[in-house]
């Protein structure tokens, strides 16, 4: 399907990226299935002096792209993916570009911008800076990354820990988001503990603090699944914490003592049968200050959710942070 010469003539013409239910696909919900798209362009002569370059990624983890009938990978995945085209563009004449994508019925990947093609140039972007580091807590040595933008002063910072039911630390899964973080302003500390406790955290928010690009009065905590009552028990015992967020978060039983402190919660809808959300909202409805609940589509859980609700894992992050002056 790829192929120029495949035949489309009975296809149905559709607006894409877009929703999957915008597309027609509700008879899909639930069943996992590979969606390909078809579009005829033409390049005009006058571009072959340049690079041509084209960004068509609906889903920055599952899609594919061919360019009469040549797949081309792009220079980086998730953020702004695009590939230099310029030796495979026929000029002057069609194009055939097919882009493949996975539709289970439930995730909306297909939210990222119209397909693009065009010269490609050289634009300024923030440089972004990783760090491996360790630290000594009270259980042993701590490893974490510092994630931040170049030459950046006085900024929000975010001490990430994520814990996943196997009850072992991981710090990889942050990447991405801790990158576009960074492009946004944000200093992060992805941080993996040998064992999980707030005192690790706490040790980890110090050390932050200590970094001369952080704003020590904007220090917020993230925590993913198991690693909720580490997090909740260092905002509790360190009020300067301006705020928490909690992913797929387990039942923590002093949730009630963050009182005012500006908690966000992400649950995925169908997490564990919706178990896993209701567990966020009878936590929020503990706390008397200003929480939120967020719900994301589909059924993913913990660090998993960084890949397959990119889109509305992120906006809804930038809308709380933005809405509560978190913002650098």
């Amino acid at each position: 399907m790829a192929l120029p010469d495949f035949d489309d003539s009975q296809w149905g013409e559709v607006k894409a990226p877009a929703d999957w239910v915008d597309q027609g696909m509700q008879e899909w919900i639930g069943t996992e299935t590979v969606v390909v798209y078809r579009r005829r362009i033409e390049i005009p002569d006058t571009w072959k002096s340049g690079k041509i370059g084209i960004s068509a990624w609906f889903n920055p983890y599952a899609s594919l792209v061919f360019v009469n009938g040549v797949r081309v990978e792009p220079e980086r995945k998730p953020f702004a993916p695009y590939a230099d085209i310029s030796e495979i563009v026929l000029y002057g004449q069609s194009n055939t570009l097919a882009i493949t994508t996975l539709n289970d019925g439930y995730l909306e990947f297909t939210e990222a911008g119209p397909p693009r093609i065009g010269p490609l140039e050289v634009r300024t972007v923030t440089q972004v800076l990783h760090k491996d580091i360790t630290f000594a807590t009270e259980d042993g040595e701590a490893e974490a990354t510092l994630i931040h933008p170049a030459a950046r002063k006085n900024l929000p910072g975010m001490v990430l820990v994520a814990t996943g039911s196997h009850g072992f630390a991981e710090k990889e899964p942050w990447f991405d988001l801790a990158d576009d973080f960074a492009r946004q302003g944000y200093v992060s500390l992805a941080l993996a503990l040998p064992i999980q406790k707030s005192s690790g955290v706490l040790a980890g928010v110090e050390y932050l603090r200590s970094q001369p690009e952080v704003d020590p009065q904007k220090i917020l905590l993230f925590g993913v699944d198991q690693a909720a009552p580490a997090v909740v028990g260092a905002a509790i015992q360190d009020p300067s914490i301006r705020g928490v967020i909690l992913l797929s978060a387990i039942i923590v039983d002093n949730v009630e003592q963050l009182r005012a402190r500006l908690v966000l919660f992400l649950a995925s809808q169908g997490d564990r049968n919706g178990y896993v959300l209701e567990q966020a909202k009878t936590m929020a409805q503990q706390i008397k200050g200003p929480t939120q609940v967020v719900i994301l589509p589909g059924k993913g859980h913990g660090s998993f959710l960084f890949t397959n609700v990119w889109n509305p894992l992120r906006k809804a992050l930038l809308k709380w942070l933005m809405e509560h002056q978190l913002t650098p």
